[in-house]
């Protein structure tokens, strides 16, 4: 059985030839084990890839250090909420991203596209929530930075290929991924991330079979927090941003100076449950610090409210502050 080879492969080989440092050798080398097919024909070519992978290293671990010290990728928290896009290679998180914000991230149909964080704004009714595609999760060649960005999030959209053969293979590989970087118990099925689980792909024929496998090893470990999707064909795309904003654990609360209609475009984002003296704070410290009173109007009720500091917001609170 031929190798098969894609195009993808001959061109990253062909960058092969003129690297000049072990670094970049590496890297390359280490792109030509992600890209081609895995099978067993080409099992020769994989081993193959791997002996130069260890020699390289071996004779970079000779050479002196320079101190030359990489930099991290930092990506700054803007909106109503960070959500990372992570998962296995080939899950779409690129595509995911293109569609619901504005951002271009690099999109190509071979595994270990993106290569650095790409930030995109998603409009959710009245507010943006930032939404971040990283590179793929693998135990093999997942940086520690990545760890740093995950854990830093206010929750995650974990993608993944239904169509995939691999997908139970790309899965226990992405999560042992995730037990590296503190994001999962060992040995069980607990986080310390708020999770969505996306299943993409599902417009391709191959993801029904796949889809059922799925289901029985882990339909009853995440089916609160599931969802089909095609980001190539929008299927059910018009209700992701809904179930985002819920995975935030947020809600929106506007304002009102009294006298004067409410501001119903720029709402406060706090965390569900938070009291009225929270959003107070957010506003000014001197506004907390005086803090006698609000009145406030809820979504469906015609009463006005008269509010201490710490009565519970509700998503779409009208609040005006008597100090």
């Amino acid at each position: 059985m031929p190798v098969n080879l894609p195009p993808q492969y001959h061109e990253k080989e062909a960058e092969l030839k003129t690297a000049k440092t072990l670094e970049e050798k590496i890297s390359i080398l280490e792109e030509l084990l992600a890209i081609m097919p895995k099978h067993k024909s080409s099992e020769k070519l994989q081993a193959l890839l791997r002996t130069k992978i260890a020699k390289y290293r071996k004779e970079l671990e000779k050479k002196p250090q320079v101190g030359k010290k990489q930099t991290a990728p930092v990506i700054v928290k803007e909106g109503a909420g960070q959500v990372i896009l992570c998962g296995p290679p080939n899950s779409g998180k690129s595509t995911l991203l293109s569609v619901l914000t504005k951002a271009r991230p690099e999109i190509a149909d071979y595994p270990f596209t993106t290569k650095i964080p790409t930030p995109g704004m998603m409009r959710y009714k009245d507010i943006n929530i930032q939404l971040v595609d990283t590179p793929s999760l693998s135990s093999q060649f997942s940086e520690n930075w990545l760890g740093d960005i995950l854990r830093k999030a206010d929750a995650l959209i974990f993608l993944f290929d239904l169509s995939s053969d691999s997908l139970i293979e790309d899965m226990d590989d992405s999560l042992r991924t995730l037990e590296r970087f503190r994001i999962k118990e060992e040995g069980g099925f607990v986080f310390t991330r708020r999770i969505l689980w996306a299943g993409n792909k599902i417009d391709n024929p191959s993801s029904e079979d796949i889809k059922e496998i799925f289901k029985e090893l882990y339909g009853d470990k995440i089916q609160n927090n599931f969802i089909e999707i095609s980001a190539k064909e929008g299927t059910n795309l018009e209700i992701l941003p809904e179930m985002i904003f819920k995975l935030l654990d947020i809600i929106r609360v506007y304002t009102k100076i009294p006298g004067k209609p409410p501001d119903t475009e720029n709402p406060y984002t706090l965390k569900k449950g938070s009291p009225v003296i929270d959003l107070a704070e957010i506003i000014h410290k001197d506004i907390a610090k005086n803090f006698k009173y609000a009145r406030l109007w809820r979504n469906g009720d015609d009463k006005i409210a008269i509010a201490g500091r710490d009565y519970k917001l509700e998503d779409g609170d009208i609040v005006e502050i008597h100090i």
